[in-house]
């Protein structure tokens, strides 16, 4: 009699810290594409080798909407948005990434380069106010890039707790029950549309304003659209940079002498960006797709309608493709990482998270040369991104 077969469950059991984790380097090694159990119950392949999961993110035959609509299998049994430019495939995506590139390009985080060097500076005045240990969290890195998102949106600066909040739910995987998650992203949806009400009719300087305003064609962003995006930029350019600035000052300060050569030379801070987002093992679950026939990666033939997991911090520790990968070398050149993507869905925002991690480090560099840890984070759990909930600092 045939045994039934044994799946592991992933994402596996959580380890405090951001560093390499044994498990993913044995699954390149010996087993590259495995079966395993997601959170919602339903079963994925979990893809670990850089070329598969690149091919996995840019392969028209690996498709996001079937793991976003319809009955499919799922990450997690929680509420999805459905409009979201995450759950597209082209041509959809396409046109919708057409119609928001220009209002979050490179050149549009550029131009914000300035006031988010500024903020950094004024956050960092506050944080010297305070007695040390302090929490560099609660003051840096949760308020930058909280206030960035508000004031690109149009957000009131007075609502950030309640994104923050929100936020929370979005990325939970079993951090909370599915009821909460789905009343929070119902209340942050009746936020936003009230917000895009009022911007409406009284348009401004804004993000949101110029999403209102966009069209390709004669082709507008529906209200459903509008909305399904706000939320994106709230996980993805508030959450996920948020939690990766949090994560990359743990790394620095986890061996001082990381830090101490950025004080040193705060010309290899952008290089140095990408060699922390590369290093760091941040991601434990999301890029989902689903397949549209049978597709076959590494020897493993997969079925038509079966779901694929495309693990890309274990992709940027592939020795096929870094040297050394579980080195975290901070003089080398910027590595080509998958931190943000690839393909089609390649994050529409990297270039402006790019522009906050640089200008908040060169701001902690240039004014709190001295920057140690004070005790140990405390680090969240059940959520798709592992970072520190708290990072006690001294100076």
């Amino acid at each position: 009699m045939n045994q039934p077969e044994q799946l592991r469950e992933f994402p596996f059991p959580h380890r405090d810290g951001l560093d390499p984790l044994p498990e993913f380097a044995e699954l390149r090694h010996s087993a590259p594409v495995v079966r395993v159990r997601m959170p919602s119950g339903d079963t994925a392949w979990l893809v670990t080798r850089h070329a598969d999961v690149r091919r996995v993110l840019a392969d028209p035959c690996f498709s996001r909407a079937r793991a976003t609509r319809g009955s499919g299998p799922r990450y997690a049994r929680t509420t999805t948005l459905p409009d979201s430019i995450l759950a597209a495939d082209p041509p959809d995506h396409s046109r919708l990434r057409r119609l928001v590139a220009p209002a979050l390009g490179g050149r549009r985080a550029e131009t914000m380069r300035g006031a988010i060097a500024l903020l950094a500076d004024e956050l960092l005045t506050d944080l010297e106010r305070r007695p040390t240990p302090a929490d560099a969290v609660a003051g840096f890195t949760r308020p930058l890039p909280l206030t960035v998102i508000c004031d690109l949106l149009g957000t009131p600066r007075v609502d950030g707790d309640r994104l923050d909040a929100w936020n929370d739910a979005l990325r939970s995987l079993t951090a909370m029950p599915d009821a909460e998650v789905t009343a929070a992203v119902d209340d942050m949806t009746g936020y936003l549309a009230r917000l895009v009400a009022a911007k409406r009719a009284h348009p401004g300087d804004d993000l949101l304003s110029a999403l209102i305003a966009a069209r390709d064609a004669g082709d507008r962003l529906s209200q459903d659209e509008l909305i399904s995006f706000c939320v994106v930029l709230l996980a993805g350019g508030y959450g996920t940079t948020a939690d990766r600035l949090a994560g990359l000052i743990h790394l620095l300060l986890d061996q001082p002498d990381r830090y101490d050569l950025l004080v040193r030379e705060p010309r290899r801070i952008p290089d140095a960006v990408e060699e922390l987002l590369r290093y760091a093992q941040a991601t434990v679950g999301a890029n989902l797709r689903v397949t549209t026939g049978t597709v076959t990666l590494s020897g493993v033939e997969i079925a038509e309608g079966e779901a694929v997991i495309a693990l890309t911090s274990s992709a940027n520790h592939d020795e096929d493709v870094h040297p050394a990968p579980d080195l975290l070398d901070l003089t080398r050149a910027a590595p080509a990482h998958l931190a943000f993507g690839h393909g089609a869905h390649f994050c529409v925002g990297a270039q402006l998270a790019r522009v906050q991690l640089q200008e908040a480090l060169a701001a902690l560099a240039r004014r709190l040369p001295t920057l140690r840890a004070a005790g140990s984070p405390e680090w969240k759990r059940g959520q798709i991104t592992r970072s520190p909930r708290t990072l006690p600092v001294r100076w």
